[in-house]
């Protein structure tokens, strides 16, 4: 069940962003914002089974990008953090190998905290985001050269 904060810090989130289509599931809970229209309602709540959440990416966030090189994209929306805490050394730097299942970094929403992997084998080229950081779902995080 989510608290009256809770909702409205995440209609705060999804109407201050560039995301059209939100939905989260928690226990019994949906909610689902759906920007479309000015005239469609905004978050509704229904039971529900599962804990999900399901955005499609915005179209116009996605940069382009050399073509040698390869976005890791935001798998949801939240806070980046470049490092498992503050203080420690970040999960990877530019120059920095990767494999597929290296952490690059940790993306926060409601206090779930999810590992991105880096879903190629290459080098970091350039890191996109800062610390702390809101980001969108497709949101480009770094850049990889493959091997």
């Amino acid at each position: 069940m989510f608290t009256i904060t809770e909702i409205k810090e995440i209609i705060k989130m999804v109407t201050e962003s560039p995301v059209q289509h939100f939905a989260l599931e928690q226990g019994n809970t949906k909610i689902v914002i759906d920007r479309v229209s000015a005239n469609q309602s905004s978050p509704i709540a229904v039971p529900a089974a599962a804990e999900q959440i399901t955005l499609k990416p915005n179209q116009e966030q996605k940069a382009e990008h050399p073509a040698e090189f390869q976005p890791i994209l935001s798998t949801s929306v939240g806070t980046f953090y470049a490092a498992s805490e503050p203080g420690a050394d970040p999960f990877v730097k530019p120059g920095q190998k990767v494999m597929a299942n290296t952490v690059v970094c940790v993306l926060e929403a409601m206090k779930l905290f999810n590992e991105i992997e880096a879903g190629i084998t290459g080098e970091i080229v350039e890191v996109l985001c800062k610390d702390g950081e809101f980001v969108e779902y497709g949101q480009p995080l770094f850049l990889v050269k493959p091997e």
